[in-house]
């Protein structure tokens, strides 16, 4: 089984292997979704991924020639770091560095809110929002996937968890991408709420 992106109880696995068919399906444009919460969702273009989120970031991280990771300024130090460990893992594969995106990261930061608020996790809002959407509404209209999770407390959990999971990982190392925001929500079930929006432009 896949890793879920969020701590795993038996109840857990069993929402997880929900969310993962619930994915595939969103994934691959067909619509349905897994009663109660899911601990994980991921949505993109092309091949079947999976996504997540992040809060407002105002700076960019980028990777130098010789592989060093610069940390740019941000108006959310976790949400920064959540985009430095992305870059760090993109370095690794020789794709480029991802550029925040203030547009797709105050997309995420707000899905991630509403999650945590409405208590719900899902790619798709309360109100029928898809990801898509919602960074349209923003103004961004490139968008090539989102990641969520739930439960994880740091930047290095969630990472890890996504990182061990094929399509979450597909998502952060998709070289066509060239910008991310991340977004976090504190509250609900699973106490913290993470989204990273992908775009490609």
């Amino acid at each position: 089984m896949t890793p879920s992106p969020v701590p795993m109880t038996s109840r857990a696995r069993l929402l997880a292997a929900a969310a993962l068919a619930a994915a595939v399906l969103a994934a691959t444009g067909a619509t349905a979704s897994p009663a109660g919460a899911a601990p994980a969702r991921g949505t993109g273009d092309g091949p079947p991924r999976w996504a997540p989120s992040s809060t407002r970031l105002v700076g960019t991280t980028a990777v130098s020639p010789g592989g060093r990771v610069r940390v740019a300024r941000t108006g959310d130090p976790v949400a920064a770091e959540v985009v430095r460990l992305v870059n760090v893992e993109r370095a690794k594969v020789g794709c480029v560095a991802l550029r925040s995106d203030s547009r797709l990261a105050t997309a995420a930061r707000l899905h991630s809110e509403d999650m945590a608020r409405q208590d719900y996790f899902s790619h798709t809002s309360l109100d029928g929002r898809t990801w898509i959407q919602r960074i349209q509404a923003q103004g961004y209209t490139a968008g090539s996937g989102e990641n969520i999770a739930a439960g994880y407390s740091t930047p290095a959990a969630v990472m890890t968890a996504w990182m061990n999971s094929s399509g979450h990982r597909a998502n952060i190392l998709n070289c066509a991408s060239r910008a991310i925001g991340v977004g976090i929500g504190k509250g609900g079930t699973y106490g913290t709420y993470w989204t990273q929006d992908f775009g490609r432009t």
